[in-house]
């Protein structure tokens, strides 16, 4: 028989069961519910790749829309507010009177020529449409959710976006705006002096997720599919994710796929472990390390030497930098969603398998 792998390693694909977010959803969910004021209404979520930014705004639109809200979302890149506005129009398009594009019109009256110049939508700004499309909305009691992944301070739309939506809190608009991004990019939002409402945002740290919600989401995940998993293979695949959300929808994947046999085995899991250790390296170890500088990579190879966490003073010793320019080095790491700190004067990776990487590259 063949079964339906139901992991869903994709960027964005929402799974089945989404493990450890519970929590947040319903923090944000309260919120619309609750009506214009929560604060719960704008938040934004940071977390280092693969954290589960991208499926976590996918499952809050889902769950807000099934309350009968509009959802639209967008990347914070140029052209995001025409995309937001488009998508506005288009699943609000039965309540909505959505002018026509600009133009000229003319009618002759008695030989005498009367023109008239419609104006280009895309000239009226986007404060001024949303604006109006809140007020009809609302007469419908339909609330608007806006969710932005991977926002940047350096989209000037993004500020005007986020500009918008405070004049709509203070008008008490039915709306709510989330957004997610890496921890360094989020930062600098929150820097960013033309938005300074946003430092008033929730901001929520996706860390990861405990290893008993990682084991019932997986063996929860396989039931649906009508298979079962073996005890130790459930262990050793909940352990090997490290709680890291990519990864547990990885390595699910990859365990199920190597055979058909109804309940999925020890060796089953081992190897789609070592598949999935492939990948990880490839989709995200690569990429983060990429924009890496050398100095930072020094610092997380000196990291690397230790086992379940590190002492700053013993990493500086090992570059031979001082207390506080390492300080500097992992204060920039913590920034982009690297390492953190797990006590006083000790750090840790937030990656999994980016230490065994390390290592490994420093055995070549």
């Amino acid at each position: 028989m063949m079964y339906k792998n139901p992991f869903t390693p994709v960027f964005g694909n929402e799974p089945p069961i989404l493990a450890g977010r519970q929590r947040m959803i319903q923090d944000v969910i309260t919120g619309l519910d609750n009506g214009p004021g929560d604060p719960n209404r704008v938040t934004i979520f940071t977390g280092p790749r693969g954290s589960g930014k991208t499926v976590l705004l996918a499952t809050i639109a889902a769950a807000a829309e099934s309350m009968g809200w509009i959802s639209v979302h967008a990347t914070a890149m140029p052209g995001m507010l025409d995309m937001l506005i488009e998508q506005i129009e288009e699943k609000g398009a039965e309540f909505l009177s959505v002018e026509q594009s600009g133009g000229v019109t003319g009618v002759q009256v008695s030989g005498f020529g009367i023109t008239r110049e419609l104006p280009d939508r895309k000239s009226v700004s986007f404060r001024t449409r949303a604006s109006r499309y809140l007020k009809e909305l609302e007469e419908q009691h339909i609330g608007l959710l806006i969710t932005v992944d991977e926002v940047s301070a350096d989209v000037p739309e993004m500020i005007t976006l986020i500009d918008s939506f405070q004049h709509f809190i203070r008008e008490r608009r039915e709306i709510a705006l989330l957004m997610a991004g890496l921890p360094n990019n989020v930062l600098q939002m929150f820097q960013h002096e033309s938005i300074s409402y946003l430092r008033r945002a929730f901001r929520k740290r996706l860390d990861s997720v405990s290893i008993p919600e990682v084991r019932m989401a997986i063996e929860d995940t396989v039931k649906l599919t009508g298979r079962t998993i073996d005890r130790e293979a459930l262990s050793v695949a909940s352990e090997a994710t490290n709680g890291f959300p990519f990864l547990i929808q990885l390595v699910g994947f990859y365990m199920f796929s190597q055979s058909d046999r109804k309940k999925i085995s020890l060796e089953d899991a081992e190897r789609g472990i070592e598949i999935a250790k492939i990948d990880m390296e490839r989709m995200i170890i690569d990429s983060t390390v990429r924009a890496l500088s050398d100095r930072d990579m020094d610092f997380l190879e000196a990291m690397s030497r230790d086992e379940e966490y590190s002492n700053i003073s013993d990493v500086a010793k090992r570059i031979g930098a001082s207390a506080s320019l390492a300080s500097h080095y992992k204060r920039r790491l913590a920034e982009q969603g690297i390492i953190s700190s797990v006590g006083r004067g000790k750090i840790a990776f937030n990656i999994p398998m980016l230490k065994t990487w390390l290592r490994e590259r420093g055995e070549q």
